[in-house]
């Protein structure tokens, strides 16, 4: 004999099988009643009445045409309601430690500020010789690294805006000052998915950085490596720890809510 169910525990399970049901929304829209019955574990009664309460609260649209559920726009509002209280620098604390850890070398959180990038948070590692911590500064977008990922992530008209601002000059003999070979430079930085200040910024400096992006797809921040250029060869920089460092972005940009659709 089957016990008869508790009011309350009737609807927590009404409320998971609701969750069942947008979550599988997320991943198949466009299903028709028959396919969500199909793959969520209930009577067809109970899913048709849970679709038709979250369809009246703008979670779930129903298209008469077709037949077929999709979400609403009432998830995106929730979703922007929480990505818009997120802490990049919370978020970020325990990869920049991971990858410190790993590499045994200072790794920075840099967000853009005008045409600057500044440093907002680190991870420094205990080692005799390391690069002088860089959290509150300034650099300039073209010299860094971490600048050249958020002028990758930029459209034409606002590298347009940039060049019209900004002056050119030359921090060390590497930097690139010439408007063309860092259009150029740009455009690598885009297809390959991250950057290297290769002693363009300070001397005897080599850095790595790679974008995080947000829900929208644009770059939020970067994460960077920073070490001495003769601890940390080109090729060592452009193997393994690239790699990591890319892998590790992805999996921080998905925290933000970016999804490669």
């Amino acid at each position: 004999m089957h016990r008869k169910r508790k009011k309350k525990e009737y609807i927590v399970h009404n409320v998971d099988l609701a969750f069942d049901i947008l979550f599988f929304l997320a991943q198949n829209p466009n299903s028709t009643f028959e396919k969500i019955l199909e793959h969520i574990d209930s009577s067809s009664y109970q899913i048709e009445k849970i679709l038709d309460v979250l369809t009246a609260r703008g979670y779930i649209n129903y298209n008469h045409k077709k037949k077929t559920y999709s979400l609403g726009i009432k998830n995106f509002e929730v979703g922007y309601s929480y990505l818009s209280h997120v802490d990049i620098r919370n978020i970020a604390k325990p990869y920049l430690q991971y990858l410190g850890d790993k590499f045994q070398e200072n790794v920075y959180l840099a967000i853009r500020s005008g045409f600057e990038v500044v440093y907002i948070d680190s991870y420094e590692v205990n080692r005799p010789v390391v690069v002088k911590s860089r959290v509150g500064r300034l650099l300039p977008l073209y010299a860094s690294a971490s600048g050249k990922v958020h002028l990758a992530d930029m459209d034409e008209d606002e590298l347009e805006e940039f060049f019209r601002e900004e002056k050119l000059i030359p921090y060390t003999k590497k930097t690139i000052t010439d408007k063309e070979k860092l259009l150029k430079h740009i455009q690598m930085v885009r297809e390959q998915g991250y950057a290297i200040d290769d002693e363009e910024w300070e001397e005897e400096v080599r850095c790595l950085s790679v974008p995080v992006r947000d829900h929208t797809g644009r770059v939020a921040a970067a994460v960077t490596l920073s070490a001495p250029s003769w601890r940390l060869p080109s090729e060592v920089l452009t193997g393994e720890i690239k790699d990591e460092f890319i892998k590790k972005a992805k999996e921080l940009s998905e925290r933000l809510g970016y999804t490669e659709e």
